[in-house]
């Protein structure tokens, strides 16, 4: 299933820089614009000049950027192949403290077809372009894809800690939200044999990097193309991946809610009739009070299958919108399987959004449409204060219903699942060096 291989990583030179949360950054998907000029701001060498390029030749601009970096000793690459044992720290909204373990590595790409490595989202082509491009321009993996596994015992994550135990990290930085990420690179040979052993019969679930994973197999298939005779081990054969166990305690999931537009208006009467044909209404007030009721309602109906909150402009009310009988996404959705029929956010978007809303699966795809934000007040707040129609609200799916999906060969609507916190970018990156080899149990060699 897994083939990993440990990998020489690039890392920025401490001699260089002093602060590295000066040069990191969230992922590229997830960078506004005025984020994007923040972290513009704090460092003439912030990695999102490589990720997140503005310059007019942007991709031609990265490769300059990366090749300077490198020459100029901002960049390190490591001696030896490493797997490297990430720990994050963080903490929700409501003040809970969370840790989140697992490691970086090689994975062996495959095609989606193969069955060993999962998509559980749909995808677009214009970020996957954007990335192929840049892989063309920058032969690197910049950033991790986020990849979970299940290992009920977590012995990987039990080993790895232990074999780190007593010792300083070699990375050690903050997050502007408050959160630290640590990294330990580990070369031991017989540490780094158990973890691949451990990973070799686990199939693989993309929880985050559907884009790049995709774009990495475009590369791939490109060189391939233009070299006759590959062994295999060559390094575009690989993906720098970041692998977390679903039985991780401090895996959290966090829903994304959407914003939209678009719709032709309909009465309020008219409206609630098609919602009331489907759906029994939990109405609360739209007060400050309400408003917490509301949330704290949805909340405590985590557990139930086709439950959505809904805010609609000019409606007095918050809604509740639970499914009357689920024979209804039955025989609208007759194709899809029970484990993505019974998602809330199939219902929102089937019956919802297209049926009674009328939009199209087209239509729900663009962005100026439909608008994503984890931020459920925000959400609501911009019903009443922007041109949205209204605001929906969901609950997060759970680890092994979104594995439910995968496994059936299904992937669920864009923006279905918020892995938090995200991986940063810029502690480890991977440089694919056309002049080595991959060796399995041996890492990458010149």
């Amino acid at each position: 299933m897994a083939r990993i291989a440990p990998f020489r990583g690039i890392l920025y030179n401490p001699e260089k820089i002093r602060d590295l949360s000066k040069v990191v950054a969230p992922p590229y998907d997830v960078i506004s614009p005025e984020e994007q000029e923040r972290l513009y701001r704090k460092s003439p060498y912030n990695v999102v000049r490589l990720i997140l390029n503005r310059d007019p030749d942007c991709y031609e601009s990265v490769a300059r950027f990366f090749q300077s970096w490198e020459e100029d000793g901002v960049f390190m690459r490591a001696e030896a192949p490493a797997v490297y044992f990430l720990r994050q720290r963080f903490r929700l909204k409501d003040g809970e403290e969370r840790e989140r373990e697992g490691f970086i590595a090689l994975v062996r790409i495959e095609d989606f077809s193969a069955g060993n490595i999962r998509p559980h989202e749909k995808t677009l082509d214009a970020p996957k372009e954007d990335r192929f491009r840049l892989m063309l321009a920058c032969p690197a993996n910049l950033s991790p894809i986020f990849a979970l596994y299940s290992e009920p015992k977590q012995t990987i994550n039990r080993m790895l800690t232990e074999h780190v135990e007593g010792t300083s990290p070699l990375i050690d930085v903050k997050e502007d939200g408050g959160g630290s990420c640590l990294l330990w690179p580990i070369t031991d040979r017989e540490i780094i044999l158990q973890v691949q052993r451990g990973m070799e019969g686990q199939p693989l679930l993309i929880a985050d990097g559907h884009h790049r994973y995709e774009a990495a197999l475009r590369y791939r298939n490109r060189l391939r193309g233009e070299r006759p005779g590959c062994t295999g081990r060559e390094p575009f054969h690989y993906a720098m991946m970041y692998f977390a166990n679903m039985q991780d305690r401090g895996l959290t999931i966090l829903p994304t809610h959407r914003l939209v537009r678009g719709f032709r208006p309909i009465p309020f009467q008219k409206l609630d009739e098609s919602l009331q044909r489907y759906f029994y209404l939990e109405p609360y007030a739209k007060s400050r009070e309400g408003q917490r009721w509301f949330l704290r309602a949805l909340k405590s109906g985590a557990k139930k299958r086709h439950l959505v909150g809904a805010s609609f402009k000019g409606d007095p009310r918050y809604l509740i919108l639970r499914l009357k009988n689920k024979r209804t996404m039955q025989r609208l959705v007759k194709e899809m399987s029970p484990a993505l029929r019974e998602l809330a956010v199939s219902t929102l978007h089937h019956l919802i959004l297209g049926h009674i809303l009328g939009l199209s699966p087209e239509e729900q795809l663009q962005g100026d449409v439909v608008r994503y934000s984890e931020d459920e007040e925000e959400a609501l707040r911009a019903v009443d204060k922007e041109d949205y129609q209204a605001a929906f609200l969901l609950n997060p799916p759970r680890p092994e219903e979104i594995m439910a999906v995968a496994a059936g060969g299904e992937r669920m609507p864009q923006k279905s699942t918020y892995f938090y916190p995200k991986l940063l970018t810029g502690m480890v990156i991977n440089k694919i060096d056309s002049n080595e080899e991959i060796v399995e149990d041996n890492g990458a060699r010149g």
